[in-house]
């Protein structure tokens, strides 16, 4: 499927039930606390992201979801070679796609859970420091591809319509810089999330 392909799946899945069934329809916005994991030696520091997603539920037990997901720039350690110092970061953005099936207890309770495939982008970036005499420089690369998220988490219904929720997620992007370099690796980010949903 190609980038423009998911874009117009995104737009049909937004925009289709709006005319017809909006007391089906809720929306989440989400604060993460992510940490990448790049696999080998790495260290990435934990850093911030955001989650939007629009949910249209097929029955009360199940919803579609599309969402975009877009993190901050995490750092990696500082690193010694034999010139100077350096340090990489990443950085990543992803158009999020699929199910959300859940629980809603007889109280103002709900668990649920996400399971879906993403279209991502992600940066890589370098910095190196040298000494008094050499300029510092950076260099950066971005890759895009293919790859898949789940997660699961609870919800307290505050009124009929307003929801806050807790969530734990895995986001999953395989084979980055695969075309690229002679040194892809999976990427893994985990995030813990808080967040609110209004229902219409």
């Amino acid at each position: 499927m190609s980038a423009y392909t998911l874009f117009l799946f995104s737009v049909l899945v937004f925009c289709m039930p709006f005319g017809t069934h909006a007391e089906n329809m809720q929306l989440d916005a989400n604060l993460l606390l992510s940490r990448f994991d790049a696999g080998g030696n790495d260290d990435f520091k934990s850093n911030k992201a955001i989650t939007a997603y629009y949910n249209y539920y097929l029955k009360d037990w199940i919803a579609v979801n599309a969402g975009l997901l877009v993190t901050d720039k995490a750092l990696d350690e500082s690193r010694k070679d034999i010139v100077g110092n350096y340090r990489a970061s990443l950085q990543s953005s992803s158009i999020l796609l699929g199910i959300k099936p859940r629980y809603k207890f007889s109280t103002p309770y709900e668990v649920f859970g996400r399971i879906g495939l993403q279209y991502w982008q992600t940066e890589l970036e370098v910095e190196e420091y040298f000494n008094e005499n050499i300029p510092e420089g950076s260099s950066s690369i971005t890759d895009t591809g293919y790859g898949y998220y789940f997660g699961f988490g609870g919800a307290y219904y505050v009124t009929n319509n307003v929801v806050v929720q807790l969530e734990l997620s895995r986001f999953m992007q395989p084979d980055v810089f695969g075309g690229d370099s002679n040194y892809p690796f999976d990427l893994n980010m985990n995030a813990l999330s808080f967040g609110v949903g209004y229902r219409f």
